[in-house]
């Protein structure tokens, strides 16, 4: 398969109106990080519930995944040893499963929770105890005290635009996202108004 490759010197110029995908700016997230440690280290009864919840959200963040993706996560399809994320994508019929390389960050994450909640990360224990309703509950909350909008489905995007912004070709990301076409993975090329000039200065 071809790389069909993203300039590396990317830029957002504007967003487009007509794409209602929302994601996520870098300060949201540090918000977001801020606002679910402080409830772990203020909440002593419910603490293993909030660092269940911080683990959560750097999974989505990290993966891309469909919430109910990262929902079906078990222990083992975390590779520690081969630093990968193995999610069943949804979307298709069938057991169809897509393997990621795991971000620095989601691996020191996942480590900890293992410990801190005795998980062993070989089992088909399942990693986040939570339920589809308990999630939305949990980020509505959150989107009430930090004021800017909170759903699942927006990590995932998050995860699309920041590789599109970082160069990353657009049928790897293809893959990471589980899409059945790149024409489906290109729509983030549209969100983030890519600067096209990087392409004619690739052409030889």
């Amino acid at each position: 398969m071809s790389i069909i490759p993203v300039p590396k010197n990317v830029r957002i110029q504007s967003m487009n109106p007509q794409m209602k995908i929302e994601f996520f700016t870098d300060e949201e997230i540090e918000r977001m990080k801020n606002y679910i440690q402080m409830q772990f280290k203020n909440n002593n009864k419910r603490s293993e519930v909030h660092k269940g919840y911080f683990a959560l959200v750097i999974t989505l963040l990290r993966t891309g995944g469909r919430i109910d993706e990262v929902l079906q996560l078990k222990a083992r399809d975390f590779s520690l040893e081969n630093n990968t994320v193995r999610l069943k994508t949804l979307k298709r019929r069938g057991e169809t499963y897509r393997v990621i390389p795991m971000h620095p960050e989601l691996r020191s994450v996942i480590l900890e929770y293992f410990l801190n909640s005795h998980i062993d990360p070989r089992s088909d224990e399942k990693v986040f105890k939570m339920t589809r309703q308990g999630v939305d509950k949990y980020f509505k909350k959150m989107q009430s005290s930090l004021n800017f909008r909170i759903h699942a489905h927006k990590f995932r995007h998050t995860l699309a635009v920041k590789a599109i912004m970082s160069g990353v070709p657009l049928n790897v990301l293809q893959r990471w996202l589980g899409h059945a076409s790149v024409f489906t993975t290109s729509i983030y090329t549209e969100i983030t108004g890519i600067d096209t000039r990087g392409f004619m200065e690739m052409v030889k």
